[in-house]
């Protein structure tokens, strides 16, 4: 994830990277996942941003679909025991993480990873993600894949 430096007040230090100006919540940020220095999109791969800003840039949609797909493509190249795929289509990848007894649910449209502890899936899948998604982007996703999401079954957590 993008490194943020923070002030001793807790307050951002480090600036969005579309306007320039000093970061405040909420945000965006993303892990390196583009290593060519010419692309395009380089300066905003691991980089943070304020959410208002990314959701308006104009390049957002293409941004976001190439981040899933870098995650999406890592996620495959590191299969791993601790995590499990449970839904992958072209708009969202879920995966469980044993290790935290987390659901994953990466979006296309936003490009964000949201992360819920299993105690909370029911919840979050019967109207509680209508006050965890932030407007617009994250809203507009999970409302157009929660039918898929309902379908899973979770599997059984392991114990330690």
């Amino acid at each position: 994830m993008a490194l943020t430096l923070k002030n001793p007040d807790g307050t951002y230090a480090s600036k969005c990277a579309l306007c320039g100006e000093i970061l405040s919540h909420s945000i965006f940020a993303t892990s390196r996942f583009i290593t060519n220095k010419s692309h395009e999109f380089y300066r905003f791969s691991d980089a943070a941003m304020h959410w208002n800003c990314y959701i308006k840039w104009p390049q957002q949609s293409r941004f976001a679909s190439l981040y899933f797909e870098a995650a999406l493509i890592t996620s495959e190249l590191t299969r791993s025991q601790y995590w499990k795929t449970l839904l992958k289509s072209p708009d969202v990848f879920v995966r469980y993480v044993f290790a935290e007894n987390e659901v994953s649910v990466m979006l296309r449209k936003s490009g964000t990873d949201i992360r819920l502890h299993r105690s909370r899936w029911q919840t979050w899948l019967n109207g509680g993600w209508r006050g965890d998604c932030r407007p617009e982007l994250e809203h507009e996703a999970v409302s157009t894949i929660l039918p898929q999401l309902q379908e899973l079954q979770l599997p059984e957590p392991r114990s330690s």
